[in-house]
């Protein structure tokens, strides 16, 4: 039917309707044509859509960090850094680049690269995370030093530079005040006399203890403090005003130093028991290398005579006195008090700390000591006053070294006719020490006066034995 209907309609229609449906085909072959013109317009424009889109920077950025993200999960950091460093060279400013970068390089332990990108990365975006996650590579520095026993002033330093971009940084400080002990002890604990002075190496041969690098570290503490009032942070201050040590050595150049960094610290941060008691030590030994300054100079041109008169003196005998009653004094109490000019030895008790100057066994280097004696010792209720000095080596040789003892005292001497006479004289007795450990004494007996005599101590000893 439906057929037939067909034929109806196409009897109906005629002619026409074929004629309609002649133009119909060609006009659906036109249309074809049309067709495939606009869909291979189409695919050129999608073509090219792509191609741009594909160009975009921030197709490339993304397509670089994905390239490296894909080689740091296979481990291939290598090719992973390759793929970031394309990323930031098209983008400076990418952030998600300059992190990633910076964990392939501690993936592969370059923690020096890390940090450089780091903070680059900081300086170019001025993101604050990239600066934190700075921090945090250098905080875990310090750790590492720290657990490995090889912690140092460099130590101190990486965590002093992480405060002085981020004063309140919390971590930072807490890590800052674990280091103190740490940086002490891992680096001087071999020998107290490396610390501050810089002919000491440190046990791992690569560092020397630095009065400069120490005092600067400190007053950087203070400008940050400065910034930021931290009651933790000051409490840090004052325990590295003076250093974590049963006992260090400092020398007197840089000991004047020490006394003016520790006025910095009173007046910035304020004071402890152990502040007051190094700057008592420090006045202390100034006040007595005073008192010596004079002799050591006559004594340093040869003139060792000059002993006679020292020995004597109102200076000389009141510091005597010091140590022969046991009066309170910073500086220790012995029968024979070394006094020299290169450097004094600090020693913490229960008191806070007490100091003295280092003797020639301590320092052969020294330019000359001179040894109080502070022991009682009188002839008819008369208190003899001695002192001793040992000159500097000669032209580096220790050997023969010699040393001068000078006593005035109350003795007997021969006068006229073999008269014995009780009187005060002075009594010069030289040492000379040799190499192979024997020694050489001389006695002069009333030096420098009238009835001055000579003798060995040989000639000594024999008439004692007879």
């Amino acid at each position: 039917m439906g057929y037939r209907k067909d034929n109806v309609y196409s009897s109906t229609m005629g002619r026409g309707y074929n004629s309609r449906k002649r133009r119909g085909k060609r006009r659906k072959k036109l249309d074809y044509r049309m067709a495939a013109v606009i869909t291979g317009a189409s695919a050129v424009v999608i073509a090219v859509g792509l191609t741009i889109y594909s160009h975009l920077p921030f197709v490339k950025v993304n397509n670089a960090i994905a390239a490296g993200n894909k080689y740091t999960e296979s481990a291939n950091y290598e090719a992973a850094i390759e793929s970031y460093e394309k990323a930031i060279a098209i983008d400076p400013k990418s952030v998600a680049a300059y992190s990633n970068l910076a964990g392939a390089y501690l993936s592969l332990d370059n923690t020096e690269a890390a940090k450089t990108t780091l903070y680059d990365g900081f300086k170019n975006t001025e993101n604050e995370l990239l600066l934190k996650d700075y921090h945090t590579v250098i905080m875990n520095e310090a750790i590492s030093e720290m657990n490995s026993a090889s912690a140092s002033f460099d130590t101190v330093e990486k965590l002093v530079s992480v405060l002085e971009e981020n004063g309140d940084n919390a971590d930072a400080i807490e890590l800052l005040s674990a280091a103190y002990e740490r940086c002490f002890n891992d680096s001087y604990n071999y020998d107290v006399n490396a610390l501050f002075r810089g002919d000491k190496c440190t046990n791992t041969g690569d560092r020397t203890g630095s009065f400069d690098k120490y005092a600067e570290l400190v007053r950087r503490m203070i400008t940050v403090y400065a910034g930021n009032n931290s009651e933790e942070l000051k409490n840090v201050i004052l325990k590295y005003a003076v250093p974590y040590s049963e006992s260090f050595t400092i020398g007197m150049e840089d000991a004047s130093s020490y006394n003016s960094l520790l006025d910095e610290v009173i007046s910035s941060v304020g004071s402890s028991q152990d502040i007051d008691s190094v700057k008592a030590c420090l006045t202390n030994a100034f006040d007595v290398q005073n008192i010596f300054a004079d002799i050591f100079v006559q004594l340093d041109v040869g003139n060792v005579d000059e002993l006679r008169d020292f020995v004597v003196s109102d200076e000389y005998l009141a510091l005597r006195d010091v140590f022969l009653n046991n009066q309170e004094t910073p500086q220790e109490n012995t029968t024979y008090v070394s006094i020299s000019r290169e450097a004094i030895i600090l020693n913490k008790n229960d008191n806070g700390y007490s100091y003295r100057f280092l003797n020639f066994e301590e320092n052969p280097d020294t330019k000359g000591v001179i040894t109080l004696w502070a022991n009682f010792f009188e002839d008819d209720g008369v208190q003899r006053n001695s002192i001793s000095y040992e000159p500097a080596a000669i032209d580096g040789n220790l050997y023969p070294h010699t040393k001068y003892s000078v006593t005035y005292l109350l003795s007997y001497i021969t006068s006229g006719k073999s008269t014995k006479v009780a009187k005060m004289n002075y009594r010069l007795d030289t040492t000379i020490t040799y190499e192979d450990g024997t020694t050489e004494e001389t006695i002069v007996g009333d030096w420098g006066g009238d009835n001055e005599w000579i003798m060995d101590i040989d000639t000594i000893e024999s008439r004692i034995r007879a």
